[in-house]
């Protein structure tokens, strides 16, 4: 199990502590890029490739910030989607990932890792 850490910027019209007490707003720091990592990363993992699984659909809970460390945590949720052309059917399936963050001004260095969740 791989450790993956992206950054995310806080940008100049959006103040930290309403982020942090809004987990939508704060989903919108994930960028594409970041988005895209992490979907290499939680894929890359994955011992079934069939139907092209993507990540889509990410949100943001349990937010929990000590502002005297300035560190943190969250879960990000997402789905695992794949798409069967030779059947034409699809599905998708929720997972998630939890991070440990530290602030530092207007970033957020964000650090965490994929269980792959497997019952034999």
């Amino acid at each position: 199990m791989a450790d993956i850490s992206i950054q995310l910027t806080i940008t100049e019209d959006s103040n930290f502590e309403s982020l942090r007490n809004d987990p939508i707003q704060f989903s919108k720091l994930l960028g594409t890029e970041q988005q895209r990592l992490i979907d290499d990363h939680v894929v890359g993992q994955l011992d079934d490739q069939d139907g092209a699984p993507t990540l889509t659909d990410f949100s943001i809970s349990n937010m929990l910030f000590d502002r005297m460390t300035l560190k943190g945590s969250f879960r990000l949720h997402f789905k695992i989607s794949r798409q069967f052309c030779c059947s034409d059917t699809s599905s998708c399936q929720t997972d998630y990932m939890d991070f440990n963050f530290t602030k530092e001004d207007k970033k957020i260095y964000a650090t965490g890792s994929y269980t792959l969740w497997t019952i034999q």
